[in-house]
Parts: C-alpha cells; structure tokens; sequence
C-alpha cells in the first residue's frame, strides 16, 4: 500500500516528539519508517498507521531512532571530510604551485630588509579574524533555512579547522613571538607557507559548506512532500 501525505505527516508528528529537530536527519528517518511501515501493513491488513509506527521503532531495540541518528552522523562526517580533502588537494596544482613559491620567495625577500614584522604579523591576524568570523555571520544569514540540518552542520563544522589554525598562528606569531629565534629569511618562508595553507583551508572549508547546501537542497526536493 501507498502512505498518503497525512500518513507521512503522522509519522513525522511521531518522529518530532522524540527530540529529532534536524530536517533532514527527520526526513531520513520518515523515509525509513514510511517504508517499513508500508511492508508491516501490506503484511498484515489489520495492523493500523500507529501499531506499524511502533512496531517499526521497536526494531531499533531501546534506543530507538538515536541508533539511526549516530550512524548518520558518522556517514555525514566521513562524507565531508572526504570533500574537504578533496578541495584541499586539489588546490595544489601546476597553476597555482609557482604563484605560491612566488610568494614564498618574495615573502623571504621582504623580510630580510624589514626584520621586525610585528605590525605585519599583528594586521595579517587581524584580517583572518575577521575572514572566520566574518564568513560565519554571512552563512548564517545566507543559509538561514539551512542551518537547522544536520547536513548543513556537518559541513560546516571544518570552520573549527579555520579557527583552530589560526589560534596556532596567533599564539605562535603574535603572543610568542617565535619568530625572533629564526633568520628573517626563513621567518618569510614561513610566514608565507602559513597564510597559503590558511587561504587554502578556508577555500576549502567554504566550497565543503557550498556542497553541504547543495546536499540540502537535493533532500528538499526528494522529501517535498513532508517538509
């Protein structure tokens, strides 16, 4: 038998009363309900809606749906992290590999005349703060109906990667000042491998994001009936 659309809104009635607000983690779990419990009830023509609904959440033993929700999240997490490493390797190519040794060179050069950078270190980590923080408050805005999925959370959390490597940069830079143990030439090697693998982290992150939303969308459509 075919479930009508109040069907299908009684088992998502069924699965928002157990705490489960992400769309998508619930559009997932109504598809598999729904599914099953159209098997349950073409089995058996007595068995109503509700006794299938329970029947179905039965099978999942004591934890119930909470079992559906981890495993989801593990897929969603090995997910993304397989299209951040993605991005992030596929950054490095034969364009842009000499425009980033160009960097590296040039970056050496400028700091072997100008010795004491620390108004350069202290404006470089401004400008990353704001770069995190900044794209944090424009995806909030802008993906405003998105950021209730668990689809869109997962991609969104590499962003800790941004902050976690700029909290190394700033401690490293800027509170210790670790650069003055280093010749200056080197000090402008590393400070422009840095901001590359900055740059080419947040790019990553950002595109993880893009597909995270992309992924919401094609949920939205397969799942129209029940959002």
């Amino acid at each position: 038998m075919t479930l009508s659309k109040s069907d299908l809104q009684q088992i998502k009635d069924f699965i928002s009363k157990r705490g489960f607000t992400e769309p998508d983690l619930q559009m997932e779990i109504i598809d598999h309900v729904a599914c099953r419990a159209e098997a349950l009830m073409s089995t058996d023509q007595n068995l109503s809606l509700q006794q299938a609904i329970k029947l179905t959440h039965a099978e999942f033993g004591v934890m119930g749906f909470s079992v559906f929700e981890d495993g989801m999240r593990s897929t969603l997490q090995k997910r993304y992290w397989r299209v951040f490493k993605s991005y992030f390797k596929s950054s490095f190519y034969w364009k842009t590999t000499p425009l980033m040794l160009a960097l590296i060179y040039l970056s050496s050069l400028i700091f072997t005349h100008f010795p004491e950078p620390d108004y350069l270190f202290g404006v470089t980590g401004g400008v990353l703060l704001l770069a995190i923080v900044g794209n944090a408050v424009f995806n909030v805005a802008r993906f405003k109906q998105y950021n209730k999925m668990l689809t869109f959370k997962m991609g969104n959390i590499y962003l800790v990667i941004c902050s976690t490597l700029f909290q190394a940069y700033n401690l490293l830079i800027i509170q210790l000042k670790l650069y003055q143990y280093i010749p200056p030439a080197l000090t402008g090697v590393l400070f422009a491998a840095l901001l590359i693998i900055l740059s080419v982290t947040f790019y990553s992150v950002t595109k993880t994001q893009l597909k995270a939303v992309a992924n919401c969308k094609e949920l939205e459509e397969k799942y129209a009936l029940v959002v």
